[in-house]
């Protein structure tokens, strides 16, 4: 049995933001209001890096030049109450005078510049424990070591690259580490933490951490730097209660921190990720789990990266826990009171079952537990991969509403049965994977010729020690992964199918086609008939369950029967707000979905479908195998406030919460929030600027999402018992 870590916190709900920190949270939700502002000086910089290019450079060392540029023209401003340094200097509305006349040069210059050759750079985790263990300056040493390495093509080229970034890299820091000296005249009230700033800086910037407030600074500056020097733009803090635990636990030995203090610490670490990331994308963190050999790893850390998220209450970072049947009780019973705040989180990652699926995958079994949801639900390996995520996502329904209408022409013969008609359907869904997965190959291979990524080449293992850029597959584990929205639509619009055309007879397919062409109009009371009449997965049906078992299945073998630079084809059934977008361009379906109206929202049933209630849901959602679907998996529950308002509730939740994973669910999240108050924030946004809800896979600010994801999370189903 794994071994319990103990950690010592009297009550782990206590600690709230102090006034400073609450003023930058403040001012970061107002900041949310408006657009993201721009980086005018990158432009410029880039551009004047880019007129000294010359067609023999070597186009890493153009990267890595290019990476250096935008870092130092980089404006990090500083703000009093900070107490971790690091967040862009974005520029808002319209550019004026000189610096205008300079951009619009500058735009000039780099239309000569290759184009960005696509795919995913910015779903990136970087191998904080290795960075923490060299530091900056060891890394440089390393590279330095390895520089007149020529046991391969390119290797020369390559450390050069890397040592051009990651000096650019230490200089960035000791930049900052001399604005905060500055600060020191100038912010004379908070004059002692401005000169430990400057001193941590200076400190991070050549040698390895040494305390956990240096550790959570390196953190954040090397993802800022990932983020706004190299596009690496949804980089996370992943296993920050394992990667951080050896400094904390150090410090408060030697009472050189408190809880209290770690705990502020990361909330301004949240904070900033804020100030990095505007709503509407995923960053996350996960905490517990298991390690390489098994053990429990629940510590002080997974209760303070809890606290900070409920304590800052911003839109980034989600954070999940890792799941697995040894987890402590005390976390999961404090899980039940964050979810009864509302807001959101935490998610729970099942820890055997995702593990497991990467194991089938290659990866490592000391790896395999140390895994990180990408942004939203998508599943790496923290440290040592390249993945790219979401590549696309599929609309399941297209290909039963192609048949449809082509029988509909006559440009087919009508299918003999529902098997037949079936056997059509999965013959559309195989082709996109198919398609898709020769677009990724084509750009996986330009990404050889005008991609890499020196700075991600000294952050992610195995590219130094291979002389390989990430994009020439030096990270350890690489792959493709996309995700098929609509599950639930499509099994629900064929049982319909199957029910009115071949088992009933009441109309062709033809004539159901025309129904949908006609979005119902005229047709209500079959709309309600199929809404109320018909069984639906999420309802524990069997003939449903068993139908959309065959169908998950057939999308993820057919998926990884596709390879992507030598690599499998990844499945996953989560959406983002794609749910929304495929759902728009996308027709009356034949389980009484309207046109235009979003899709299912995940794995599980489609809105307002669980009618046998919350347990009959997952008891369909895992008749079939989640192993495999590395690309994410979600599945949504909300439940009223009421009802966890009463404490005795919050164990009938967890219970509910652990018979999904038990039964092999991938990711299981939950709203609670009651109907009346997302219906009175749509009518006075700015009275609920901070109600986070979760959508699909990821959360975001309930007034900011557009007014159909709004709608659709209303029409979720609201559960007041389990």
């Amino acid at each position: 049995m794994p071994h319990m870590m103990e950690h010592t916190f009297s009550d782990p709900a206590a600690f709230e933001l102090p006034p400073d920190l609450r003023h930058l949270r403040d001012e970061c939700l107002s900041l949310h209001k408006a657009p993201k502002g721009s980086l005018p000086e990158q432009t410029v910089a880039v551009a004047d890096a880019w007129s000294q290019h010359a067609d023999d450079e070597p186009w890493a060392i153009w990267k890595a030049r290019r990476f250096a540029a935008r870092l130092e023209s980089l404006p990090v401003p500083l703000s009093p109450s900070e107490i971790v340094i690091g967040k862009p200097g974005l520029t808002s509305g319209e550019l004026s005078g000189d610096l205008a006349t300079r951009v619009e040069t500058a735009q000039k210059t780099l239309e000569s510049m290759p184009n960005d050759p696509g795919g995913d750079t910015g779903h990136f985790h970087p191998d904080y424990a290795a960075m923490f263990r060299r530091g900056v300056g060891g890394t440089l040493e390393e590279i330095q070591r390895r520089c007149g390495d020529t046991s391969g093509p390119g290797k020369i080229v390559f450390y050069d690259s890397c040592e051009i970034a990651m000096q650019a890299f230490s200089d960035f820091i000791l930049r900052l580490s001399g604005d905060c000296e500055s600060m020191v005249e100038t912010d004379s009230a908070h004059a002692d933490t401005w000169k430990n700033l400057a001193r941590v800086c200076r400190n991070i910037a050549t040698k390895p951490p040494a305390t956990f407030h240096e550790a959570i600074q390196l953190m954040n500056l090397i993802l800022l730097a990932a983020w706004y020097a190299e596009d690496h733009s949804q980089a996370n803090y992943g296993r920050m209660d394992q990667t951080l635990r050896s400094y904390y636990e150090a410090d408060l030995a030697k009472g050189d921190i408190t809880q209290r203090e770690a705990f502020e610490l990361i909330c301004c670490l949240f904070i900033q990720q804020n100030r990095m990331h505007w709503p509407g994308g995923a960053v996350g963190v996960i905490v517990g789990g298991l390690d390489a050999h098994g053990d429990d790893v629940t510590n002080d850390l997974t209760y303070i990266c809890l606290m900070a998220r409920l304590a800052t209450h911003l839109v980034y970072p989600t954070v999940g826990v890792a799941w697995h049947e040894e987890t402590p009780a005390e976390l999961m019973d404090f899980s039940m009171k964050m979810l009864a705040s509302g807001i959101g989180d935490p998610a729970f990652f099942n820890d055997p079952v995702i593990s497991e699926g990467l194991r089938r995958h290659g990866v490592s079994e000391a790896d395999s537990h140390y895994f990180m949801n990408s942004t939203c639900v998508e599943i790496k390996v923290a440290g040592a991969s390249n993945i790219w995520v979401a590549c696309p996502y599929f609309n399941c329904t297209e290909p039963l509403l192609e048949a449809m209408q082509r029988e509909s022409e006559g440009t087919i013969s009508p299918a003999g049965d529902f098997e037949e008609l079936l056997d059509r359907v999965k013959t559309g869904l195989a082709k996109r994977p198919t398609d898709a997965a020769k677009w990724c190959n084509d750009v996986w291979d330009q990404r050889t010729r005008t991609g890499l990524q020196p700075f991600a080449d000294c952050l992610i293992s195995d590219c130094l020690e291979r002389g390989l850029d990430i994009d020439h597959g030096g990270a350890r584990y690489h792959w493709v992964e996309h995700s098929w929205v609509g599950l639930a639509n499509l099994v629900d619009s064929l049982t319909a199918v199957r029910h009115f055309v071949y088992e009933t007879g009441r109309m062709t397919l033809a004539e159901f086609y025309a129904v949908l062409a006609g979005n119902y109009e005229g047709h209500e009371a079959l709309k309600r008939e199929i809404e109320t009449a018909l069984p639906k997965y999420g309802t524990d049906t069997a003939e449903v369950d068993e139908l959309a078992k065959n169908i998950a299945h057939f999308l993820m073998d057919t998926t990884e029967s596709n390879e992507i630079g030598g690599h499998r084809y990844v499945p996953g059934f989560f959406c983002w707000v794609m749910h929304n977008e495929l759902g728009s361009r996308t027709m009356a379906t034949p389980d009484g979905r309207l046109a235009t109206w979003p899709l299912a929202d995940g794995a599980g049933p489609a809105q307002g479908r669980e009618t046998n209630g919350p347990t009959a849901a997952i008891l369909s959602t895992t008749t079939w195998e989640h192993q495999q679907a590395l690309g994410g998996l979600v599945f949504n529950a909300k439940f009223t406030r009421s009802f966890m308002a009463n404490h005795e509730n919050h164990a009938a939740l967890r219970s509910m919460i652990e018979t999904y994973l038990l039964r092999g669910g991938f990711e299981i999240q939950v709203n609670v929030v009651d109907n009346a108050d997302l219906l009175a924030a749509q009518k006075h946004p700015d009275k609920y600027r901070d109600l986070v809800v979760r959508v699909a896979g990821y959360s975001d600010y309930f007034v900011n999402l557009a007014e159909n994801i709004q709608n659709e999370v209303i029409a979720r189903s609201e559960f007041n018992v389990v």
